[in-house]
């Protein structure tokens, strides 16, 4: 992934890039605020740490494959997405940015993020959705010979995110798909823009641009084992015959 996680980077660096990112931005300052701990680790620079900056978790790490990212004021580590150099049960809360699309192993991913979550963690993905507009003209970009981000990616869909999860261990908290832009960087789609966007918000469509998902690790219960106590054994008298024949010989 180590091209197309700078292709994805450069990307929300676009004007569209950029709405979108703003709308990601304020759509976490309502989720992280509430998700408490001591680490907060976000995987993939998407943002440059702005993702981040309403949480009120102190320590909050970028994940990255470019040895030259530099996330101040955030620590930064170098490593794959899917072999996290990172403690088990050690990690309050992951960030998912757009990982998951341009990952050739996704559920890979998801398995070291649930090694690395303490039981109850938190892990909230960012992700393309492929049942609307955007899915449609990913298709469509599908046939050409070259196709650029972020439509080269493998947009999931939020069913069968859930159903990983679920597998892993993981319970559903919240979801919502959001940002019904046209996928266009041109400004003369701006007032079309604008319209389908003030219809998204009105409507509870699930056919935004864009899902948010936030699941919780799920505490492994242990189903106690009652003990078997010895009894001693007892004697039942009734079954014991106390009558012998007389030998009359």
């Amino acid at each position: 992934m180590g091209s197309r996680s700078v292709q994805i980077n450069k990307w929300f660096e676009t004007p569209l890039g950029r709405r979108l990112l703003n709308e990601e931005t304020c759509l976490l300052q309502h989720i992280l605020p509430c998700l408490f701990g001591y680490h907060l680790l976000q995987i993939g620079r998407v943002g440059q740490g702005c993702l981040l900056e309403s949480s009120r978790i102190m320590h909050r790490c970028v994940l990255s494959q470019t040895t030259n990212t530099i996330c101040q004021p955030y620590s930064s580590v170098y490593a794959l997405a899917d072999v996290l150099p990172i403690a088990s049960d050690s990690i309050d809360v992951v960030v998912l940015p757009h990982v998951l699309e341009f990952e050739a192993d996704p559920h890979e991913i998801l398995r070291e993020v649930e090694r690395i979550l303490i039981p109850e963690g938190h892990v909230v993905v960012l992700s393309f959705n492929p049942i609307s507009l955007w899915g449609v003209w990913r298709w469509l970009f599908a046939r050409r010979d070259t196709v650029p981000v972020p439509w080269c990616g493998r947009f999931l869909s939020a069913l069968r995110l859930r159903d990983w999860l679920a597998l892993l261990g993981f319970d559903l908290k919240e979801q919502k798909t959001f940002f019904f832009g046209l996928p266009f960087q041109k400004d003369r789609f701006k007032n079309y823009t604008k319209f389908l966007e003030k219809i998204g918000e009105k409507r509870t469509f699930n056919f935004g641009a864009v899902y948010m998902m936030v699941a919780q690790k799920r505490i492994a219960t242990l189903t106690p084992i009652k003990q078997k106590w010895l009894t001693q054994p007892t004697l039942v008298t009734e079954a014991v015959s106390t009558h012998f024949k007389e030998n009359t010989r």
